[in-house]
């Protein structure tokens, strides 16, 4: 009647149709569960960053001795930061990219963003985070070589990557800083 390759056959395809399934499912149900995270009340707290020092140096990106890079003002920022990421973490969270965005508007650009500092957290017992005095991972400089002077803002922004679906990205905080003047 039937032969052994052909209910494997059919075996397989029932297999294959029921993961797809599953999987579907999952997807599905990731972005429901930090929806009903948000409305449930069990929301991260705003993030507590501050300003604790900064400094703008005039230097070339790139190579120092590139001589053919023009003189541009960097900024480096020292800060402080408290965030409770754990409510975002749910059973199909796989990780969770968690990045400090430095945000101004110039006359020439009315958007900008600097991504000051950055991180991966793999496991919900480290989605509580807590930096004193940490130095940003990367200088901020503007296309206009220019910064001193410039009101802008930091953020936390983060992206929940999960183990089946889609990436759900989020921000939250807002503390304000001016860029001084370029010291020697």
């Amino acid at each position: 009647m039937y032969s052994l390759p052909q209910r494997a056959n059919t075996l397989f395809a029932f297999f294959i149709s029921v993961l797809f399934c599953v999987l579907g499912a999952v997807a599905l149900s990731g972005p429901v569960l930090l929806l009903a995270t948000h409305a449930g009340g069990r929301d991260a707290g705003v993030p507590v960053i501050s300003v604790e020092k900064m400094a703008v140096k005039l230097g070339r990106r790139g190579h120092y001795y590139d001589y053919t890079q023009p003189m541009t003002e960097l900024a480096f920022i020292h800060f402080n930061m408290v965030a409770d990421l754990t409510p975002y973490w749910t059973w199909n969270t796989k990780q969770l990219f968690v990045y400090v965005v430095a945000e101004y508007a110039t006359p020439t650009h009315p958007t900008n963003q600097i991504v000051i500092y950055d991180d991966i957290i793999t496991s919900k017992d480290d989605a509580n985070i807590d930096l004193r005095n940490q130095l940003s991972e990367y200088i901020a400089s503007d296309m206009s070589h220019k910064l001193a002077g410039i009101n802008a803002t930091l953020s936390l922004h983060w992206n929940t990557m999960p183990h089946v679906g889609i990436l759900m990205t989020d921000r939250k905080g807002s503390t304000p800083l001016v860029f001084p003047k370029p010291t020697k």
